[in-house]
């Protein structure tokens, strides 16, 4: 049997245990981390949940306080409590505020401060594959509301009544003095993270850190974490009194939620939901959820944070999908792309927008004087048509080149109003709807990432998908003045839409494996992944298994698709080794043939689709068969590697060296 002392060790090495693996997960997602001069903002917060002399009244009646000592009553020094109830006063303290203020029928019991140091709350990861790991915050404050429900336990676990999913903020309190802020920072963030994960209509958490005499505050948004000196709670009781009402407020939007998604709770549980927006007439349109949870839901704290819900119009009964986003200020507006694709089949269509609903330097109380190097993000609600899933989703060949070729010819006619994608990936072409006509069989999404042409903006390797960027973009950096962005470099991307699609599924949508010539692209150097790329594009024939998957139009659509990028692969290297003024002629001429690019693309497709549709003996392979076709060789330089021995394509005339100690590759 433990004795608490032995508990309490086993306690500790577990969460330091927990704290080192979590680590990995939330610093990257961190952003910009702000430690404020002053506590200015603390002190800004809050006011409307109680005056002065509100908090003045219960400091005076109130037994947690002591007027005549000016303190609260709590431990002066954490050390004599190490093996003692050491929490319990700060408990009865955070209880005394809530049961004080929150007392009216409708609010009493909504909001419970729970102590939660020794009680696991579980998390819950995205990608369902992670290791399951707990967290312990000294306390949280459980709230009962249309945005919470009980947290969802896995089988074998035994269920429980408090976790990330109906907490309103996490407080955590030291023993010791002055905790280095670094580990404060990982807790918040880890306990930030899981807020966020669990309440998918967050918009921003905060959390309080106590130690000693002092407490802080930290506030995470979509722009990353800020946090404030240490503050005497003794000496200045009402900010304390003020942060826990704000952070247990009955007001969902006091505690960074979106009041605009609520869900319908039976017993504990979303069972549906509503999402209110504004239509284009500037009318309140109140739609149905489909589904509880999100249909999309990127999960990270800092970035755009693009989540979409599934709903039902309650008019017209027709599904639509809503997308909340954050983008970087100085980014177009998706919006504003999509106005221009009304009309245009093969894109996504818009259904009405709110552009502006708040911005980060809003919720961080800046108001007019933002800080210089601050990014703003700017939170955009958009709702457009319901297509299909993404068409990695397909079941017949027929489907899927249906699909991509109408999601080309759709770039195409956004090409043709000045707007270039820049981030075509296996997500963001979706299969049309069941019996879709010519056209509107696949749809182009998601133009965060797009910019008008004519726009002065270089190649930029950050932007966009690695797995699927073109080699241009990749080798960008290595060119004091390169090519700007183009349709070419678009269709490029496409065609490893394709060949993700034929290496690592077969013809009837079954998904094989991961191809193995694309598993390393996500997390090499540019240098490495163009490389690799640019030995794909010479390739004669594809692999045997491809082969045996894929009928013989599929195999020759890829081929010629490959042949096609490979000429203008080595046309916009040179080109880009070339000044401005030098290649201008050849530049021009390139973006004049834009309609004879997209048009010989079309073709190649549609030929494709008609030989599919064609009896099985009219079929012709258009390239040679070799009895030995070796088209994977060793490199030879260890520095364009990152981990490991590893295959490498040859590119026959590969770019010179370019730099190889970027970071991993991100989207802006």
């Amino acid at each position: 049997m433990l004795t608490r002392s032995l508990h309490k060790h086993a306690l500790l090495a577990s969460l330091r245990r927990t704290l080192d693996e979590q680590r990995q997960f939330v610093l990257p997602e961190l952003g910009e981390v702000v430690s404020l001069e002053d506590d200015t903002f603390s002190r800004l917060l809050y006011h409307h949940v109680a005056s002065e002399s509100a908090i003045d009244d219960f400091l005076r009646k109130d037994r947690s306080y002591s007027l005549k000592q000016r303190r609260w009553r709590l431990p002066r020094s954490g050390t004599k409590f190490l093996d003692k109830d050491f929490y319990t006063p700060f408990f009865n303290v955070l209880t005394s505020i809530l049961a004080h203020f929150w007392n009216e029928p409708t609010v009493r019991g909504t909001r419970k401060v729970v102590d939660t140091h020794a009680t696991g709350l579980p998390h819950y990861e995205l990608d369902r594959e992670s290791a399951r790991h707990w967290s312990h915050p000294t306390f949280v404050i459980r709230a009962e509301g249309p945005s919470f429900q009980l947290p969802i336990t896995q089988a074998e676990e035994t269920p429980t009544d408090t976790g990330f999913s109906n907490v309103t903020a996490c407080i955590d309190v030291h023993t010791q003095d002055h905790t280095p802020v670094s580990e404060e920072l990982t807790r918040a963030a880890i306990y930030a993270r899981q807020i966020f994960i669990q309440q998918p209509n967050r918009r921003f958490v905060r959390l309080v850190f106590i130690s000693g005499d002092h407490f802080r505050l930290f506030h995470f948004d979509r722009s990353g974490v800020q946090y404030t000196p240490y503050i005497n709670f003794h000496l200045d009781p009402h900010i304390l009194v003020r942060i826990i009402l704000g952070l247990s407020s009955p007001d969902e939007s006091d505690i960074g939620l979106d009041y605009t998604i609520q869900w319908t709770i039976v017993n504990g549980r979303k069972v549906g939901g509503t999402l209110t927006t504004n239509g284009n007439d500037g009318l309140e349109v109140v739609y149905t959820l489909q589904k509880v949870a999100p249909l999309f839901f990127r999960g990270h704290v800092c970035g755009r944070a693009t989540i979409c819900w599934s709903v039902r119009d309650p008019v017209t009964g027709e599904d639509l999908v809503v997308k909340d986003s954050w983008k970087s200020e100085e980014r177009v507006s998706e919006h504003v792309y999509l106005r221009e694709a009304v009309g245009i089949p093969g894109v996504v269509q818009m259904v009405s927008c709110e552009p502006n609903r708040d911005e980060t330097r809003n919720l961080r109380q800046f108001g007019s004087a933002t800080p210089k190097g601050f990014q703003n993000r700017v939170e955009t609600r958009v709702v457009m048509k319901a297509y299909g899933k993404s068409i990695a989703c397909f079941t017949s060949a027929m489907q899927v080149f249906c699909a991509l070729r109408d999601a080309i010819a759709g770039h195409m006619e956004m090409y043709k109003k000045g707007i270039l994608h820049r981030d075509i990936s296996l997500n963001n072409v979706l299969l049309g709807k069941p019996g879709a006509k010519p056209g509107s069989r696949g749809a182009l999404i998601d133009f965060d990432a797009a910019t008008h042409l004519g726009a002065e903006t270089l190649e930029d390797w950050i932007i966009g998908t690695r797995l699927y960027q073109s080699i241009a973009v990749l080798t960008s950096s290595e060119y004091d003045d390169p090519l700007l962005r183009d349709h070419l470099d678009d269709l490029e991307s496409f065609l490893y839409v394709l060949v993700h699609i034929m290496f690592g599924y077969n013809s009837q949508g079954v998904f094989q494996s991961f191809p193995e010539i694309m598993q390393l692209w996500p997390a090499e150097t540019p240098r490495f992944v163009a490389s690799v790329k640019g030995g794909l594009l010479t390739w004669k024939r594809p692999p045997v298994p491809v082969e045996k998957l894929w009928p013989i139009p599929c195999i020759n659509l890829l081929l010629a698709y490959q042949e096609f990028i490979l000429r203008f692969v080595y046309t916009k290297r040179d080109l880009s080794r070339r000044t401005r003024e030098a290649r201008r002629e050849e530049a021009e001429l390139l973006a004049s043939n834009a309609n004879q690019h997209y048009t010989h693309i079309l073709k190649l497709f549609d030929e494709a689709i008609a030989q599919l549709d064609a009896p099985e003996d009219t079929w012709e392979l258009c390239y040679e068969t070799y009895s030995d076709c070796s088209l994977i060789s060793e490199s030879s330089s260890d520095s364009e590697r990152s981990s490991g021995p590893q295959k490498v394509i040859s590119f026959k005339r590969a770019a010179e060296e370019c730099p190889t100690d970027q970071p991993p590759a991100k989207r802006s």
